[in-house]
């Protein structure tokens, strides 16, 4: 069953981080000064006070079709997944399937956990948090959809999805919190003035002043504020991803 907010009992502190997990991903953790983390999987080194984002879903694990009927309540699935890219044991863990056409169109159901597959493609079994609750037909389409909190990457690109800024230096494959909420001390691309929206830039990590006229597909990240933004320099920044 979907859990609530866990508030208390976490087995990792946000200033530490573990080759193993911890705390399933994408789980949120919210601090007494009202900042919020996120538990990440680093797919590469990452560096504190520079922003993270997500990685793109594989094409080869979405828009899928149902090949055998799902009735209601079923919280156990085997899934065909036709090509592409393997998923490792556990991978999806905290991501969710997604029915995407057809017959139970618009479920978003959490997963458990999962079966690992190669990469020519193969049978995946998923454990879901909640059972189906409108059954799929051989025409239902679905998508394997993990948490955005795995294998985030420094970036370099103002449309990529921010995930948040790590407080220490974290090892590629290791599990770290990153904040999303509140006051932070961020790398920052420019000089923005107090006030001003931040989004993504093309240094890496760093954070800019959003351009007069925004593109739909650019997110803001957060406002700097306090003191004008100097670049190169790493200044008060309040994130609200979450």
């Amino acid at each position: 069953m979907t859990k609530p907010i866990k508030k208390a009992g976490f087995a990792q502190g946000i200033y530490e981080q573990s080759s193993t997990a911890k705390e399933t991903l994408g789980t949120i953790r919210w601090t007494q000064d009202g900042r919020a983390f996120r538990y990440s999987l680093a797919s590469e080194a990452l560096t504190h006070g520079k922003m993270t984002h997500a990685t793109q879903l594989n094409a080869a694990h979405l828009d899928e079709d149902i090949l055998a009927a799902v009735e209601v309540g079923k919280s156990t699935l085997d899934l065909t997944v036709t090509a592409g890219k393997a998923i490792v044991e556990g991978e999806l863990r905290g991501g969710y399937f997604m029915v995407r056409d057809e017959a139970g169109q618009g479920q978003t159901l959490q997963i458990a956990g999962n079966s690992a597959i190669s990469a020519s493609g193969t049978v995946i079994q998923l454990a879901l948090e909640d059972p189906i609750v409108t059954a799929l037909t051989t025409a239902s389409e679905f998508d394997l959809v993990r948490s955005p909190w795995f294998d985030v990457a420094l970036s370099t690109t103002d449309e990529n999805f921010a995930t948040g800024i790590p407080l220490i230096n974290v090892t590629s494959t290791y599990y770290c919190w990153v904040q999303t909420h509140g006051v932070v001390s961020a790398l920052i691309a420019g000089t923005p003035a107090v006030g001003s929206s931040l989004i993504l830039s093309a240094t890496e990590g760093a954070l800019a002043v959003v351009a007069t006229d925004v593109d739909v597909d650019v997110p803001i990240v957060g406002t700097i504020w306090g003191a004008v933004g100097v670049d190169t320099e790493y200044c008060p920044v309040f994130l609200q991803i979450d």
